[in-house]
């Protein structure tokens, strides 16, 4: 005669019929979080010590890093880590021919920089 306590949860009915396929979600997923994006900006990114050593030399290569894109208004702004103020100072005289050489590829990566930051700082 004494039954036993009807639990006060509910069973949630099973929606397996309204799971879409990973495939069919996973380019939204990535266009809502921009890693296309950020991809073509570390691609970018990963340019400079090659490019750097092309048109400035090993040493400028060794000496520099390029930490960054970000947008500042209308411009892409690429951040770039010095090893010292000589270093500095020489590397804003190739800056107008590394901007052409990191903007020959845009084709690859979708994205122009249109000016580089150079500021000193520890690379480690």
């Amino acid at each position: 005669m004494n039954e036993p306590p009807r639990s006060t949860y509910r069973k949630k009915p099973s929606r397996v019929g309204s799971l879409a396929a990973f495939s069919d979600v996973l380019p939204q997923i990535c266009q809502n979080l921009e890693l296309d994006k950020k991809v073509n900006e570390m691609a970018l990114l990963a340019l400079w010590p090659n490019q750097v050593s092309q048109l400035a030399g090993a040493v400028m290569g060794q000496n520099t890093r390029a930490v960054r894109l970000r947008k500042q208004g209308y411009q892409t702004v690429l951040f770039v880590k010095v090893a010292n103020a000589a270093l500095a100072s020489e590397l804003t005289f190739h800056i107008p021919a590394l901007l052409n050489a990191l903007n020959g590829y845009k084709a690859q990566t979708g994205l122009t920089v249109d000016r580089i930051q150079v500021s000193v700082a520890s690379l480690k």
